[in-house]
């Protein structure tokens, strides 16, 4: 008899337990899309009319991953629209954004950012030195995307080496002094910027490091393996 009520009182648990995370997930399917996830595709509707948002949810995640069935993807901005009228049947199309979310190697990076800049504080200005990827799987532009919005995350400002650069060679050229106390950091009279980061992905580690441009020192070297 004991051991009825231990299998019952079980499988009671388990049962709330799943239906507190299924509530977890279209819960946060009404959200907007978080920073570290990538927007697919946005303002679409779901094919037919359903009753509740967990069963519009669970039709969203379904067309989503028909969509990108490579990709590990995730509903947000679920919202209730137009009403949809079938005989005496009443439903309700949702209207919903398809977003990637962040993977182990995307985590692995933000994570080591965070590492290597641990000791600069906000409001710094940044720029992206070189960013080498000897693993295939990952995008480069997507990976450029990430760092970016951890950095900004942080409280720091991102300003874009190559438009830099671009700016330096014209004021060597016509010697037009476009740099000024305000646009620049103090001893270093090309860049405007205060760090540089340096990230190298591969199959195996993902490796972040920072360099203090007025000093050539490196303030961060972070490898976070994969």
């Amino acid at each position: 008899m004991k051991a009825t009520k231990f299998i019952i009182f079980t499988f009671a648990l388990l049962f709330g337990v799943g239906n507190t995370m299924a509530q977890e997930d279209y819960n946060k399917a009404q959200g907007a899309p978080k920073q570290k996830e990538i927007v697919l595709s946005k303002d679409l509707r779901t094919r037919n009319g359903y009753n509740s948002y967990q069963t519009a949810y669970k039709a969203a995640l379904r067309e989503a991953q028909q969509a990108y069935p490579k990709k590990n993807v995730a509903i947000r901005n679920l919202n209730k629209g137009e009403v949809k009228i079938n005989g005496g049947d009443v439903t309700n199309y949702y209207t919903y954004t398809i977003v990637e979310l962040p993977d182990a190697k995307t985590m692995k990076l933000v994570e080591a950012i965070k590492k290597a800049t641990g000791e600069i504080e906000e409001g710094n200005r940044f720029a992206i030195d070189k960013i080498t990827i000897t693993d295939e799987a990952t995008d480069k532009v997507q990976a450029r995307s990430h760092i970016v919005n951890a950095l900004k995350e942080k409280g720091y400002v991102v300003v874009a080496k190559e438009q830099l650069e671009k700016l330096y060679k014209e004021q060597q050229g016509q010697q037009s002094g476009i740099y000024n106390d305000k646009t620049t950091v103090k001893g270093n009279n090309f860049s405007a910027v205060g760090y540089y980061v340096t990230v190298r992905i591969t199959g195996e580690y993902v490796q972040v490091q920072v360099v203090n441009v007025s000093t050539s020192e490196i303030e961060g070297d972070i490898t976070e393996n994969l």
